[in-house]
């Protein structure tokens, strides 16, 4: 009888044990998080902090899983993915906005600004929720978040825009980007970001536009050596999930999402020290790099 009871005892602590676990396991939620940025840069580092907020904020329960140098996709196909609920969450430059939601192309307008304090006054407070109200038809936007200032590289000096005619440039998918290649007379080649190395080594393009941080991290500076200080637009980021997913969520995980979202500031900040950082080390490892004069 005592072995019988003990046996049953056994068993009935098993089987709790295991329902325990199992509704542990059910429990956790994995969100996949997708951007272009690989480790090292100032935007993986700043998504990666948010990833450890929301996992100390969850106890766990909640999970960000990065997936960095576009491994699921260039930004137009994650865009796809995001808004139809196949990715969790994107980070997204200004080019990808841009071209998706038009009006947003305005303040990627070639030379529009020459201060990046003007810049965040108008998307921290005028604008920002005129632009949030025309990502959130499909998106729910998480923060918005932060690019940087536009260069021009090419593997010649382009300084001169007289130069700039007829010469092969990849051109980003929006409005501003054609705009901009078109009025020096280029030879404009409609390309995503994540294949211009390798259209730079075949010689399908031999120019483009990037931050200087992209320049040397995405070892465009190898192919084309010649970086021109141009900063002809500075442009903003954004941190989306896609409104099916989003509305999946309980009211708590959204608000955790939103809150453990580290300060924009450290972003900015980040990439305004590592563009200086990452000029500097262009020039040492032989790139050529050009200040235009007024």
């Amino acid at each position: 009888m005592k072995n019988w009871k003990s046996n049953l005892t056994a068993l009935f602590i098993a089987t709790a044990m295991g329902i325990t676990g199992a509704t542990g396991a059910a429990a956790k939620t994995e969100l996949k998080l997708a951007t272009l940025a690989p480790e090292g840069t100032p935007w993986y580092d700043w998504v990666a902090k948010w990833r450890d907020n929301v996992a100390s904020a969850s106890n766990g329960e909640l999970e960000l899983v990065i997936f960095p140098s576009a491994q699921l996709g260039n930004e137009w196909e994650t865009w796809t993915k995001v808004q139809r609920g196949r990715i969790d969450i994107g980070v997204f430059t200004a080019a990808v906005m841009a071209e998706k939601i038009p009006p947003i192309s305005l303040m990627s307008t070639p030379f529009l600004f020459d201060k990046k304090e003007t810049i965040y006054c108008v998307y921290d407070t005028e604008m920002r929720d005129t632009f949030t109200e025309l990502l959130e038809q499909d998106f729910k936007v998480i923060e918005w978040a932060e690019t940087g200032w536009a260069q021009i590289y090419a593997q010649d000096d382009l300084s001169d825009v007289a130069d700039a005619q007829g010469y092969k440039a990849r051109v980003a998918p929006h409005a501003m980007s054609k705009a901009l290649w078109s009025s020096a007379g280029a030879e404009a080649v409609e390309i995503p970001f994540a294949d211009t190395p390798a259209a730079l080594q075949t010689g399908l393009v031999r120019s483009g536009e990037a931050t200087a941080i992209s320049f040397v991290a995405f070892g465009l500076m190898k192919v084309a050596p010649h970086m021109m200080l141009s900063q002809h637009m500075h442009q903003a980021g954004s941190l989306l999930m896609g409104k099916k997913t989003w509305n999946k969520l309980s009211e708590q995980e959204q608000k955790i999402l939103v809150e453990a979202v580290p300060d924009i500031d450290e972003l900015r900040v980040g990439i305004s020290q590592m563009e200086q950082f990452m000029i500097s080390k262009a020039q040492e490892a032989g790139a050529f790099v050009h200040h235009l004069s007024d």
